[in-house]
């Protein structure tokens, strides 16, 4: 099998229920841009195969093996015969990047594509990686969306799949801000930074400007991304659309916009404007609440806590022998979450 031509990749990050979903299902429409499904292959998978240079059968038949174990890897509409069959042919010397990239290309979308110029990779937990993402894509780019911390609360609110404490999700929302910051400073010219709140209001404008940051084609046909719902509905599940936001299968619109005026109470507010802190002004938030206020420290130390916790604990993680880590992430997470959210559920 000749080398493959290395296709640019770029990463959509940010806190779930930011607006990364909308981006991503923006970028499907594109005939160019071939962006799957999220799933953290690329670095939960890299610590095993990261260093190979010449790949045998046995590591490519080990390496499809572990691809389908990956978290959500089983919503991707793909042929799985033809996606073992491709990967196969990579026997000899190939780096990991071009292993990934045969996955990536394994994604059938709901949109027709042409030639794909580009790839992209949404994934809300890669916000921490961007250096380690960087080694493996050194070109790589990355979209930092951001929506206001506390319509992010209320939207975490109404899903299962994180604990809808407002300390811990504001908590969340200031670390991965941050983190991106950071990363930012010492890659200026590999990330952009987009709110939700200014690409649903002017949709046209921001998305031609990604266009220009990415250097692909700006087409206006990519709003049309909600028109394929009956296409979707035939392709699959009822339960996996629902978790892909099935409220996407309507045109951009700014009905979102604002809804913790009404849904959150004048405490968690405040929580909400003391823990985001600063970082509410740096992303273009105004706080309602400014003095400090001890009470209300009191009341977010135990989502704040958490929030710290899990963090320190997945740095740890980091450095265990991947198969061990990969038993420890595939349920502690999700035990934490329960045992948390079934003493604080509800609570501030």
């Amino acid at each position: 099998m000749e080398q493959p031509q290395q296709i640019p990749l770029f990463f959509i990050i940010g806190r779930p229920r930011t607006g990364t979903t909308l981006l991503q299902s923006l970028f499907d429409a594109h005939p160019n841009i071939m962006i799957p499904w999220e799933c953290q292959f690329v670095l939960n998978l890299f610590p095993a195969y990261g260093q190979i240079t010449r790949w045998t059968e046995k590591d490519l038949e080990r390496f499809y093996s572990d691809l389908l174990k990956q978290w959500q890897f089983s919503s991707w509409n793909i042929d799985h015969s033809r996606l073992k069959t491709d990967l196969l042919k990579c026997q000899g010397s190939r780096t990991y990047r071009d292993i990934c990239q045969v996955v990536y290309l394994s994604y059938i979308s709901l949109f027709p594509k042409e030639r794909i110029s580009m790839i992209g990779d949404k994934n809300h937990g890669y916000t921490i990686y961007t250096e380690r993402l960087l080694r493996i894509y050194p070109e790589a780019k990355f979209i930092y969306i951001l929506r206001d911390y506390r319509d992010n609360f209320h939207s975490v609110n109404r899903v299962d799949f994180e604990v809808p404490v407002v300390s811990l999700v504001i908590y969340k929302w200031k670390y991965f801000y941050q983190k991106a910051l950071k990363a930012a400073q010492k890659h200026p010219d590999s990330f952009y930074f987009l709110r939700y709140e200014d690409l649903v209001s002017e949709p046209e404008n921001y998305f031609r400007k990604i266009a220009d940051f990415l250097d692909i084609p700006y087409l206006p046909e990519v709003f049309n991304f909600y028109k394929v719902k009956s296409r979707a509905e035939e392709t699959y599940p009822a339960e996996v659309l629902e978790k892909h936001h099935k409220s996407l299968f309507n045109p951009i619109n700014t009905s979102r916009l604002g809804l913790w005026k009404k849904s959150m109470s004048e405490t968690q507010v405040r929580i909400a404007d003391q823990v985001a802190g600063r970082y509410a002004g740096l992303a273009g938030y105004e706080r309602k609440y400014l003095e400090f206020s001890l009470w209300i420290a009191i009341l977010a130390i135990p989502g704040v806590f958490y929030a710290k916790s899990i963090y320190l604990l997945t740095s740890l993680f980091d450095r265990f022998p991947y198969r061990m880590r990969e038993k420890i992430l595939s349920k502690g997470p999700l035990l934490l979450a329960r045992l948390f959210s079934g003493l604080f559920r509800r609570k501030s």
